[in-house]
Parts: C-alpha cells; sequence; structure tokens
C-alpha cells in the first residue's frame, strides 16, 4: 500500500542496462526533493523555478553527448583491452560512479568497480596502476576540489585518468 505515487513515465526499457530507468529514477527523486524543499520553506519559489528552467536543458546535453560519437569512438579505441576499471565520485558523482561501474560491467562483461572517491586511500589506491583505467565523475559542484586532489593521488601512482565532467 501506498500513501501516494510518483510515476516515472520512462516507457519500456529496450536494453538490458536499463538507462531509462535509472535517469528517470535519479530525475524523480530529485523532482520530489524539490517538492519537499519547497513545502518545508527551504527554496523559495523563484528558486524553484530556476530550477525547473534548468531541468528543462537537459535535453540539449543529451543531443551534446549523443553528438560526440567522433571522440567516444576514439576514446573507447583506447580503453577497450583494459580488462579493469575503476570508477571514482563524491555526493551525487558517487552515485554515478557506482552506475557506470554497473553498466560497463553489464554490457562488456568487463570487470569494474565503482567506488567514493574520498575512500580512495582505503584500499582501492594500492591497485592504482597504468594497467586500471581511472573513470572519474568530476562535475564543477562543491566537491570538485576534494575530486580533483583524489584524482591528482592517482596521477602520481602513474594511474590513466579519464575524466566526466562539465564544461564550466
Amino acid at each position: 500500500e501506498s500513501n501516494g505515487t510518483l510515476l516515472m513515465h520512462a516507457g519500456p526499457e529496450i536494453g538490458m542496462a536499463s538507462t531509462k530507468a535509472f535517469t528517470s529514477q535519479v530525475l524523480c527523486a530529485y523532482l520530489w526533493a524539490l517538492g519537499a524543499s519547497q513545502i518545508l520553506g527551504r527554496i523559495s519559489k523563484d528558486e524553484l523555478g530556476s530550477i525547473i528552467h534548468e531541468l528543462k536543458t537537459l535535453p540539449l546535453y543529451l543531443d551534446q553527448a549523443l553528438n560526440a560519437e567522433e571522440q567516444i569512438v576514439d576514446l573507447a579505441g583506447k580503453l577497450y583491452e583494459y580488462p579493469n576499471f575503476l570508477f571514482i565520485g563524491r555526493g551525487m558523482s558517487n552515485v554515478i560512479a557506482l552506475e557506470g561501474a554497473l553498466k560497463l560491467k553489464e554490457i562488456s562483461y568487463i570487470h569494474a568497480e565503482g567506488y567514493a572517491a574520498g575512500e580512495l586511500k582505503h584500499g582501492p589506491i594500492a591497485l592504482v596502476d597504468k594497467q586500471i583505467p581511472i573513470v572519474a565523475i568530476l562535475p564543477h559542484d562543491q566537491y570538485f576540489e576534494k575530486t580533483l586532489s583524489n584524482v591528482e593521488e592517482v596521477c602520481a601512482r602513474e594511474g590513466r585518468v579519464y575524466g566526466i565532467g562539465d564544461d564550466k
């Protein structure tokens, strides 16, 4: 039983990786949090309107990603022979890192692990060398500087870092 619902309206998932479901779940959770924030008085109506306006630009970012096929193919050509990957991020980027590792496993049957970037010193840093690509989820958010510091630790151990971020 439920006192309410939040329907994703994502449509049927065609591929095994279920990217639509994940993306829709994240967006629904974000919208729910925005609604709760407004009800609790944590954000103003103007702030909410600004955030909603920003969310409406998401299709433009998706188009940019989909139009980057040449760069993606080039990168895949450099990475396809690696048997292991490590994905790192902080905050919401940690969730994306975990999901990225899961998607790589599901699609390619390549071993991949996702870790919170702040936990690198507690084990995963021992795995870092030239033979394991590190995918760093690194948007310019409140965790950028700390995550960048983790990336620098990886580089100091001759790790191969592939960053995913924004253009800020």
